[in-house]
């Protein structure tokens, strides 16, 4: 399959809800005629996942103006066939003229539905997740350099072989958060220069995705995790070498008490207080950069079996039209409390 599809197979809930429920809100609002005091936008974030560029929650990233990579910087990126991305939004049609800038084109509030991708709601048997704050989270693109060299003639002894060093770096990103017990880090990515089978990898890159509750956390896993990497590389010392090319971050953020209230207030007269439960995302949302310059809550509906970014991702119909509903109301309720001047 080509790789710029897989959100056909493995996205069927995880976006795609939050954007249909949006849509669905506004066709009500504009059926039953009802005005609000605050204009209604409905914003479908482009590269939230970072699949065909690299970094995510691109598009509020740089709306923000709180991310590491800016604007420029985004449309220079290139996915694996060398297309970039400014490049890509114009062949589609989507390189729009509207600044993506919070100062130029800001927001009142930002609420977002999302399914939960985790197995709390459903555990707890809870229908509606009211989303406090979202984890801190860093990715690391590590580049390990070796020497190339003939698999068949090469002595074991003599090899400085880049995937080896790799395999064994990629052992201690899962030691090190087992060991510390500080959050979880992941490696998902690898590349290797090497396309023949009898040659020895000279060079190999893969990411490194950590997670911790706090920006603390990630940076205490992550220095315990590259000075792991030095141990290896002493241990190894045969001319192998990794530097860290390419780093990412998303602080940990917090949402926004009046945006809590709102959707505190719609879940309660939809469920009732018993099937409501405060929670903390432990997945990357564009929420989590607006809400560095607006104020922002989230929504979250059960996912079956806490299963996400997975073919077998599900969210039944009812739990989604419960969160259809709930983001309607909280966005009402909002919007009443700024036009009585509450808010």
């Amino acid at each position: 399959m080509h790789h710029h599809d897989c959100a056909d197979v493995y996205f069927r809930y995880d976006g795609i809800l939050g954007v249909h429920a949006a849509l669905e809100i506004l066709r009500t609002l504009h059926e039953n005629r009802i005005e609000t005091y605050c204009p209604i936008t409905l914003i479908d974030w482009t590269n939230e996942e970072g699949a065909r560029f690299p970094g995510a929650m691109m598009a509020s990233g740089v709306w923000s103006t709180k991310s590491s990579t800016p604007l420029e910087a985004c449309w220079n990126l290139q996915d694996k066939d060398g297309v970039r991305m400014e490049d890509a939004l114009k062949q589609i049609g989507y390189l729009g003229d509207t600044p993506c800038d919070y100062r130029a084109n800001g927001l009142e509030c930002h609420f977002e539905l999302h399914i939960e991708q985790g197995p709390i709601l459903e555990e707890e048997g809870k229908s509606v997740g009211i989303v406090t704050s979202v984890q801190s989270m860093k990715w690391f693109s590590i580049r390990v350099e070796g020497v190339e060299g003939h698999s068949g003639t090469t002595p074991m002894a003599c090899r400085a072989d880049a995937l080896v060093t790799a395999a064994r770096l990629i052992t201690a990103v899962r030691s090190s958060a087992v060991s510390t017990k500080l959050g979880v880090a992941t490696v998902g990515v690898i590349n290797s220069d090497t396309s023949s089978q009898a040659t020895i990898p000279a060079g190999v890159t893969f990411i490194i995705d950590i997670r911790c509750s706090t920006d603390e956390m990630v940076e205490q896993l992550a220095t315990h995790t590259f000075a792991a990497f030095d141990r290896i590389i002493t241990d190894e010392s045969n001319g192998t070498a990794y530097k860290i090319e390419r780093s990412w971050s998303l602080p940990e953020s917090h949402f926004h008490p009046q945006c809590i209230e709102a959707v505190h207030h719609a879940a309660t007269r939809q469920v009732g207080e018993d099937q409501i439960i405060e929670m903390k995302s432990k997945a990357g949302h564009d929420s989590a950069w607006s809400a560095r310059v607006c104020p922002t809550s989230m929504i979250f509906v059960p996912s079956k079996d806490g299963v996400s970014h997975n073919p077998d991702e599900y969210t039944s119909p009812a739990h989604c039209a419960l969160g259809a509903q709930v983001l309607l109301d909280a966005v009402l309720y909002y919007d009443e409390k700024v036009r009585s001047g509450d808010y």
